[in-house]
């Protein structure tokens, strides 16, 4: 059973914000669009890994978690994915990585080879036993002692050399259902209400990492964010409000809602509130009651009063 389904990260959606709001001569802008594009083929990945997995229908009792974080003695472990099995709990780690693959032992080292360049990477197994043990650890601290399994999916097929044995599966995402129903399972551990009370305990305690305000976390000053309503038609910014809707002076849309974006753009890059000020200076509003308004029909939370009033998520 699915107790937790994947959702876009707010990582990828922030850094999404971001580059659509700096200037491409930014110093950091390349940086940034590289960190973009990598949380991108990761989800991506991830997304893939979601459809093969979910062709796994065994006929024992299970807990499927997608993207779960937890947090140990101070410190966080995000995992891709887990699977509760009556006699183990597997950690799946996945990855999005092109083009050539060599995995080598003692030491581990991931090498990856795209046309004439090869790298170094971080190692996958590496980062996977990490977790395996602050998850055995997390479920120690509340009784429950079970074997922990890490595997490895590659989302798409690479050509992959693997030099030694490892103690980590490496496994294409494609052939890891046919994987687990090959998986001898050992003797219960886990009954099936107790997968369940595991499962809901570590939703219960999920906690997804808030990197924002994105000028905060990566040091950007707030006055390099380009301002303005962005027409969602053809990503002009500077859409004007009159006659109760937005409209594009460049493609001529119009709309009454283009302020949304812009406020989930004020509080991923800028601030965790957000006053009436604020917003006409971010949106081009000039005026006061109008910004009221939109800002009152918008969702978000009045606090405070008068010239002490914001407005949080």
């Amino acid at each position: 059973m699915l107790f937790k389904k994947r959702s876009e990260p707010l990582s990828l959606l922030g850094l999404q914000s971001l580059i659509s709001r700096l200037s491409n001569n930014h110093p950091k802008y390349a940086v940034i669009e590289e960190d973009l594009r990598r949380r991108k083929a990761g989800y991506g990945g991830e997304l893939n890994f979601d459809k093969h997995i979910n062709e796994f229908r065994p006929t024992y009792p299970f807990g499927q978690l997608q993207d779960i974080c937890l947090l140990h003695s101070g410190i966080y472990f995000q995992m891709d994915s887990v699977l509760i099995q009556p006699d183990k709990i597997i950690i799946f780690e996945i990855k999005n990585l092109s083009g050539k693959l060599i995995v080598k032992a003692n030491p581990t080292q991931f090498i990856q080879e795209i046309k004439d360049e090869r790298k170094v990477i971080q190692s996958p197994i590496t980062e996977l036993e990490r977790k395996m043990i602050f998850m055995d650890r997390w479920l120690k601290d509340k009784g429950i002692d079970v074997p922990i399994k890490g595997m490895i999916g590659l989302a798409y097929t690479n050509e992959l050399f693997i030099e030694g044995e490892t103690n980590i599966e490496i496994l294409f995402t494609h052939e890891i259902p046919i994987r687990l129903y090959n998986m001898i399972i050992g003797q219960d551990i886990l009954s099936r209400n107790k997968i369940r009370d595991i499962s809901r305990i570590m939703v219960d305690s999920h906690q997804e990492y808030n990197p924002f305000p994105l000028t905060k976390t990566l040091n950007i000053a707030k006055e390099d964010i380009i301002t303005g309503v962005i027409c969602p038609e053809c990503n002009r910014k500077g859409m004007k409000w009159r006659s109760k809707r937005w409209h594009c002076p460049g493609c001529l849309h119009r709309d009454v809602d283009c302020h949304l974006p812009l406020l989930d753009d004020w509080f991923y890059l800028m601030d965790n509130r957000i006053t009436n000020g604020q917003f006409r200076s971010f949106s081009g509003i000039e005026h006061q009651p109008i910004a009221k308004r939109l800002l009152k029909n918008s969702g978000l939370v009045l606090k405070g009063n008068r010239r002490s009033a914001f407005y949080i998520r």
